[in-house]
């Protein structure tokens, strides 16, 4: 099995999806297994809502905020062919794996030699590895079960890092601000490049000064293709350390 269960002592709880009370008008949607076209589907059917009732919280009335921690198929694909430098002989690491779909278009799309996503949830690193072993990409994707501040070498040594909304939602702003404490402090070597969503001023407010520049990208809106949320790929911020 690829994967590795790591026993660090820190307090994992933070890493299940827990929805607290304050974010009842918010739903959680992997847009990985659910598109933008499943959910409309969904929605029409009576099956889901977008609408939640302001005095008594029921699905009526206004509408929700979506927010995916995966990335689209397309969005997948955009990443790693037009706005990624090619990662050959490269490192990548995906900070809450989630469902492995980072795992899965890096095997398809790049030629990373290794390609590692850490997650703390073990059901969904036990589906993660059985996608891996059907679809033979156990050569160079490693599923590491374990709190990603207990990894800090592997942030160390990533060349790519890629984390999807991972902090967010889901733990305390004290906890939250401890996690970026370890990622801002461990990568550090010049020429790491952070692919993230959302953007380090909107999930830190204050950048330290002198550690990265983020990289200017655009996508060509005549070369998308229709399948392709060009507005929400354009959240997708990426950075090099300086």
């Amino acid at each position: 099995s690829n994967v590795k269960k790591v026993s660090s002592g820190i307090n994992a709880e933070y890493g299940e999806t827990v929805v607290k009370s304050e974010e009842s008008t918010t739903a959680h949607i992997d847009a990985f297994l659910f598109p933008d076209d499943v959910v409309d589907e969904l929605c029409e059917k009576g099956e889901m809502s977008r609408n939640y009732c302001t005095v008594c919280g029921s699905h009526k009335t206004q509408k929700l905020d979506l927010i995916s921690h995966s990335y689209s198929v397309w969005e997948l694909k955009w990443i790693f062919t037009k706005i990624l430098p090619s990662l050959e002989g490269k490192t990548l690491l995906d900070v809450g794996s989630r469902f492995g779909c980072v795992l899965y278009a890096a095997a398809e799309f790049t030629n990373a030699s290794r390609i590692i996503g850490v997650e703390m949830n073990s059901d969904l690193c036990t589906v993660q590895q059985a996608v891996c072993e059907q679809y033979k990409y156990t050569d160079n994707v490693e599923i590491i079960q374990s709190d990603i501040r207990a990894q800090t070498q592997l942030l160390q040594n990533a060349d790519v890092i890629m984390m999807n909304n991972v902090f967010e939602h889901f733990i305390e702003p004290e906890l939250h601000a401890k996690c970026w404490d370890v990622v801002v402090g461990n990568v550090r070597r010049k020429g790491q490049v952070l692919v993230l969503v959302p953007s380090l001023e909107e999930s830190l407010g204050d950048v330290p000064p002198g550690w990265v520049e983020e990289i200017s990208w655009d996508v060509d809106e005549e070369l998308a293709p229709d399948e392709l949320d060009v507005e929400s790929l354009r959240d997708i911020h990426l950075y090099r350390v300086l």
